[in-house]
């Protein structure tokens, strides 16, 4: 285990070859090693980060994602550098990609923290269409492949309902119009997203001003009733004083 001591030299040793490193950058001394000698120096601020998120995963969750984060750029700048022409536009998608890989180990790690499958699965989805569309892969549809992936991601979210003991369960309701979209995408019916969405927008709407609604009024009715308990109570009472001083006045 890492004492505050050891800590404080760990920090101060990374902030002091990031130092170097920035020296030997400006003054040209790198030269062509510069892009190895930063991905060697990302890798290494990431690694520090994901041992902080593993050595403590349920109270040190935020380091999983500037660890994921740090990696991810390590394998941009190396990939950018190294990686054949026909291939180096998919950097981009490894970067998101790893970003998203942050937020969803948040996820996975701490299930209580769900909020993070949300721009862990939006990431991943952004860095398969960007994949996709470096490639070439005519097969499969980018925009397709983005609503499906957002889709499936809220899709988890309310399957997580009953294990979480939270109601998620509103979540289905974008994950049924981002699935629907993306199948739409594919097909010759494209061209009824510009109906569908605004009507998927309205029914939405619709359902949450009908559910306030009728939870507004369900209060109501209870109060109502509660008065006229009391009243009736009231009543009662009083007719029971008045019958009383009759019998005292005989």
């Amino acid at each position: 285990m890492f004492t505050q001591s050891n800590k404080q030299m760990l920090w101060g040793a990374l902030l002091i070859l990031l130092g170097v490193l920035f020296l030997l950058q400006a003054t040209g001394i790198l030269g062509a090693l510069g892009d190895l000698f930063w991905t060697l120096a990302f890798t290494a601020a990431g690694g520090v980060f994901l041992y902080t998120f593993l050595t403590a995963v349920q109270e040190r969750w935020w380091a999983a994602i500037p660890g994921f984060t740090l990696l991810g750029l390590a394998a941009t700048i190396f990939y950018g550098r190294f990686a054949p022409p026909m291939l180096a536009g998919v950097s981009g998608a490894l970067f998101l990609g790893s970003i998203g890989l942050g937020f969803l180990a948040v996820f996975i790690t701490n299930p209580r923290q769900w909020w993070a499958i949300i721009p862990g699965g939006a990431l991943v989805s952004l860095a398969g269409v960007a994949a996709l569309d470096a490639m070439r892969i005519g097969v499969l549809n980018p925009a397709s492949v983005l609503f499906v992936g957002l889709g499936a991601t809220f899709g988890v979210l309310g399957l997580m309902s009953g294990y979480l003991n939270q109601n998620l369960r509103w979540a289905y309701i974008p994950a049924a119009i981002l699935l629907l979209m993306g199948l739409v995408v594919v097909t010759p019916f494209v061209g009824a997203l510009a109906w569908v969405w605004p009507l998927a927008l309205i029914v939405v709407g619709a359902y949450l001003i009908l559910r306030r609604s009728g939870a507004s009024s369900a209060p109501l009715e209870v109060v109502r009733k509660q008065t006229e308990e009391a009243d009736a109570s009231t009543a009662l009472e009083a007719g029971d004083e008045r019958a009383s001083r009759d019998v005292i006045s005989r």
